[in-house]
């Protein structure tokens, strides 16, 4: 009677002897470049998963948003910036002056999202600003938003010399 073959080998371990044999029929150019591969994959895939994940882009990359009018009649800009992992930091201007392309704003900035009651409230305490900027003698002086306290400093005169 001939010999039965042993029954192969259960779960991992005939997959091991299965690796264990390829590898040594592999000749020493065919390991050479398995090498390789590894060595050139590993970056290619870090580099995959970087361009993959939101919150990597955000560590390594800044952004810049303007929204023009966030309230239809405020002549405001709110400007959303993030700065190489950095948090987010939210800008609310107007103009006042403009020639050509050169434009000349005020505004203030903030390290929240305002909502929309303060972007209302930030709106127009800034077009009180630039009333009072282009007309002191009629223009009301502006207070901060919710206070009665004065957002311009008025300096005191100065003695002649």
């Amino acid at each position: 009677m001939t010999e039965q073959p042993p029954p192969p080998a259960g779960g991992h371990e005939g997959w091991v002897t299965m690796v264990l044999n390829f590898i040594k029929g592999m000749t020493f150019t065919n390991v050479i470049i398995v090498v390789i591969l590894i060595i050139v994959l590993i970056p290619v895939y870090f580099l995959y998963r970087v361009l993959n994940d939101e919150n990597m882009l955000h560590r390594f990359l800044s952004s810049y948003e303007e929204i023009p009018n966030p309230i239809p009649g405020s002549n405001c800009t709110l400007r959303l910036v993030s700065m190489r992992g950095g948090g987010d930091m939210y800008s609310i201007s107007t103009g006042f002056a403009f020639q050509g392309a050169d434009r000349w704003t005020v505004g203030v900035i903030l390290d929240r999202n305002p909502d929309h009651s303060q972007l209302q409230s930030y709106c127009a305490t800034l077009n009180l600003i630039v009333d009072y900027m282009r007309r002191p003698e009629t223009a009301p002086s502006p207070t901060y938003p919710n206070s009665d306290d004065p957002l311009i400093w008025h300096y005191p005169p100065a003695p002649a010399p």
